[in-house]
């Protein structure tokens, strides 16, 4: 259960909100109201986007309201998903810094103390981002996220690796306004695979990432979960999908990242990736050449593998 808080001052002028993006989050959306509000320093406001619930969410929420000390909002989602709730709620809330808060997930006491010591002014984009406890409330054992889905944080922090490999999690993931402001024009972008993918991808290639080795969060798991972890069973239960299918939607992503945030990368990547989209323009010869020439990575030796065999094999990703 949670632990108990060493409270930490964030840096001078720092506020921050939350936002919960909800649906049919009734079992537990209370639980979780609750570990955000014992947060020190408290939050500047709650912010809730309910994406069309057809429970007792909003209810519970504003029961939760009505003797929080801090404000609570309900707003309505776009009810298209929660890539969309996430991304067109972000540009509501007003505070220096946003945390992202899944319904279901119990924060630990310390979260908000061990994150503001990263906050500080400034004008570029900025994420911040924990591991998390992979938590099961029937079983007595918790296990770290980065663990559990073999996660290396610092590639987070090299966008050309973050563009295959998703290494952030939402669940503990912490923006700031300018982040927020870079995104806002990409929003509905139709190939974004994940709103804290695309998040990362922007704060990585035009701001910096900075993380938290500490666990801030229990992660629950459960049957209804929309976002889980990649645990074993999850991932046997890829290998029945469409691989082809889904390495598409990676590499296009990759691609809209490149088209709309290639000039505001450093030099030092910008040829990877500009080369990168000429590459999946061109036919197999040209993307073996890209291959060879930069050995884009990801987790491991074999998924690098099938990351080359996909960006070879695959014609959908060509932008048009």
């Amino acid at each position: 259960m949670p632990n108990t808080p060493n409270p930490a001052q964030p840096a001078s002028g720092i506020d921050y909100d939350v936002l919960v993006c909800t649906y049919n989050g009734a079992e537990f959306i209370e639980e979780q109201l609750h570990s955000i509000l014992r947060q020190q320093p408290a939050p500047k406001r709650v912010l809730i986007s309910d994406d069309h619930s057809a429970d007792n969410t909003r209810a519970i929420v504003n029961q939760v309201a009505q003797s929080s000390p801090v404000p609570i909002e309900i707003i309505d989602g776009p009810g298209r998903g929660v890539i969309r709730n996430v991304l067109t709620a972000l540009p509501k809330t007003t505070a220096d810094y946003v945390f992202l808060a899944d319904q279901d997930d119990i924060w630990l006491d310390n979260k908000v103390a061990l994150f503001a010591e990263k906050m500080h002014s400034e004008h570029s984009p900025h994420l911040i981002f924990s591991d998390a406890w992979v938590w099961h409330p029937d079983r007595e054992e918790k296990h770290s996220f980065w663990e559990v889905d073999q996660l290396r944080p610092d590639n987070a922090r090299d966008p050309r690796r973050l563009a295959f490999h998703n290494t952030v999690q939402g669940a503990s993931a912490c923006v700031n306004q300018s982040l927020i402001a870079a995104m806002e024009p990409t929003a509905e972008h139709p190939d974004i695979v994940m709103h804290d993918w695309w998040l990362a991808l922007i704060a990585s290639g035009t701001g910096h990432i900075d993380y938290i080795r500490e666990p801030t969060l229990l992660y629950r798991q459960h049957d209804n979960n929309q976002v889980g972890s990649q645990n074993k069973a999850n991932r046997r239960k890829r290998k029945l999908a469409d691989t082809l299918t889904v390495a598409n939607r990676i590499l296009r992503q990759a691609v809209a990242f490149t088209d709309h945030y290639h000039e505001a990368l450093p030099l030092a990547h910008q040829d990877f990736f500009k080369q990168y989209q000429q590459a999946m323009k061109g036919n197999a010869l040209v993307r073996m050449a890209f291959i060879l020439r930069y050995w884009p990575q990801h987790r491991d030796l074999n998924r690098t593998f099938k990351l080359w065999a996909s960006m070879l094999l695959v014609q959908g990703a060509r932008k048009k």
